[in-house]
């Protein structure tokens, strides 16, 4: 019936004049752009609103094709008949093909009872001024709304009942006024809202209620008004949300419940505006917001529940609140985090299980704590990644915490990276050359112990100093055990200069191994046979855990 130019615009322009051809009266309508050019002009038979009154006091069925509807209510039709104001009005079989209604102020369906196995206003067109379908009630038929174009005034389908037939506004344009759907429900068939076009009113689908079938906002285009799906209970379907553009404007899935059917936004855009998904209930369905622009404005998922919830390659521009009640898994892998995203739980209690920062860039921070959040378990409790990828989390949480000040939680977190970052190593010598599988265990331990368990990477500077402490003492035993054995047998004279006994030959090993670590060197005494070789040993070690100690201290005083 329209241009597709017209069609897909926000404002609905027309002129309407009465002809009579061959004693019919023919409505001519033209249909004018934003700047008042016709772009079409079609003829509709005129069917006066009193036969259709009439038709209902028949039973007779309703067929309206190419046809023209002048100020249709059911509320003056309730007036005249002297029926109450919520009365039901049954349409029998209801059909209606490229059929414009049209109205000085109101086109009123309110609840009307349709009967039939299908209901069609496909192709049909509402002119400006209120439609209003509240409280009707479609019975167990399928509804079809195809290509339907309403105006500018509201579009009120509150508290409408949908039965178990499929509903369909595919390809519908709403115009410019507010959509109302608040309440409504739609049984057990697929609902589908798939390119459909909003202008710049609101949205509400508060309250609204799906059963069983699947639903399909896919590639829909909403306008800059608020888009409101507050406490919607979606239902068992599958949930399509894929490439729609939310425009500028709040967004709400406030308190929604998401069934247990696969939830997916992914590609959608979102402008300007919050956008607010506290309290929602994606516990059990698999949910996806893979590829979405974000755009400006806070993203809240405060309180709500999740299973598994992916934000693939997402770009978060504005502050984000991923302080769930409940969530098993929470990937952000490949996204950018412009601003600030803030994971901290509200009560001490971790209820995020596992995130994934493969690949993620934070230009901005993330609030996270290493304790709070058991930061440890969240990287290791991934079963796909490989230690590669899970040495690049740490390294980039610990760059996080750096920026953030958390010092401590950064050094936990290089430690798990250089942990992880060895593991991967040995994975990769493991399948290398000859050469490299000869050599990567030894490598792996003697990195483990020295840089590890010595000194965790240079973030522990008390327990290098213990490990040097006891060095110390291993080597006093060592010159201990080994002078009294050669003395024992002749093999060389002792360097002690009075031998009282052993509490004091023990007292200067300790000394000896002391002043050889710090290498000191007072000279008054001296290594005899191998021992010479333990003590340039020693020497060797006290240079390289001194210097372990320095670099660990500095650091650390450094922050």
């Amino acid at each position: 019936m329209l241009e597709s130019q017209l069609h897909e615009s926000h404002s609905l322009k027309y002129n309407v004049t009465l002809e009579s051809v061959n004693d019919v009266t023919m409505a001519v309508v033209e249909f004018l752009d934003a700047t008042n050019n016709k772009l079409n002009t079609i003829k509709l038979k005129v069917v006066n609103a009193d036969e259709l009154y009439d038709k209902i006091d028949k039973g007779e069925d309703f067929i309206l094709e190419d046809s023209y509807i002048f100020n249709f209510s059911l509320s003056e039709y309730r007036y005249k008949k002297e029926l109450k104001e919520h009365d039901f009005v049954v349409l029998k079989n209801f059909k209606a093909v490229r059929t414009f209604f049209n109205c000085y102020s109101v086109t009123d369906f309110s609840y009307a009872k349709f009967e039939g196995k299908k209901i069609q206003f496909n192709n049909c067109v509402f002119g400006n001024g209120l439609n209003n379908f509240q409280c009707a009630d479609f019975g167990h038929s399928d509804v079809q709304f195809k290509v339907t174009r309403f105006g500018s005034g509201t579009n009120n389908f509150q508290s409408v009942v949908f039965g178990d037939g499929d509903i369909t506004f595919a390809g519908t344009n709403f115009g410019n006024g507010n959509l109302i759907f608040a309440d409504a429900k739609f049984s057990n068939g697929n609902v589908d809202f798939k390119n459909t076009i909003y202008g710049e009113g609101n949205i509400d689908f508060k309250f609204a209620k799906f059963s069983e079938g699947n639903i399909s906002f896919e590639k829909a285009s909403f306008g800059i008004g608020r888009k409101d799906f507050k406490n919607v209970e979606f239902g068992g379907g599958r949930i399509d949300l894929r490439r729609v553009s939310f425009n500028d404007g709040d967004v709400s899935f406030e308190g929604a419940e998401f069934g247990q059917g696969k939830v997916n936004f992914r590609g959608s855009t979102f402008g300007k505006g919050n956008k607010n998904f506290d309290l929602a209930d994606f516990s059990n369905a698999e949910i996806s917001f893979d590829t979405v622009a974000f755009g400006e404005g806070n993203i809240s998922y405060n309180q709500a529940m999740a299973n598994q919830i992916s934000f693939n390659a997402c770009s978060f521009n504005s502050f984000v609140d991923f302080r769930f009640a409940k969530c098993a898994l929470l990937n952000l892998s490949n996204s950018v985090i412009r601003d600030i995203v803030d994971m901290v739980p509200e009560k001490n209690e971790v209820v995020i299980k596992e995130v994934s920062l493969v690949n993620t860039r934070i230009l901005g921070r993330i609030f996270i704590n290493w304790g709070d959040n058991e930061v440890y378990k969240l990287i290791y409790n991934q079963e796909t990644s490989t230690y590669v990828q899970k040495a690049e989390q740490f390294r980039i949480l610990k760059e996080n915490f750096r920026v953030n000040g958390q010092y401590e939680d950064e050094d936990l977190a290089y430690i798990e990276f250089k942990r992880c970052e060895a593991l991967a190593n040995l994975g990769h010598d493991k399948n290398g050359t000859l050469a490299d599988k000869i050599f990567a265990y030894p490598k792996f331990y003697f990195q483990k112990y020295v840089f590890d368990h010595v000194g965790r990477y240079a973030t522990a500077p008390i327990r290098v100093l213990i490990n040097a402490i006891i060095a110390v003492f291993i080597y006093g035993i060592i010159y201990y055990v080994f002078t009294e054995y050669l003395t024992s047998i002749g093999s060389v004279e002792s360097t002690l200069p009075e031998i009282i006994n052993h509490g004091h030959d023990f007292g200067n090993s300790i000394y000896y191994s002391a002043i050889t670590f710090f290498t000191i060197g007072y000279g008054d005494y001296f290594p005899h046979g191998f021992l010479k070789f333990v003590a340039a040993c020693e020497g060797f070690s006290g240079v390289f855990l001194m210097s372990y100690f320095t670099v660990a201290f500095v650091r650390k005083i450094l922050r």
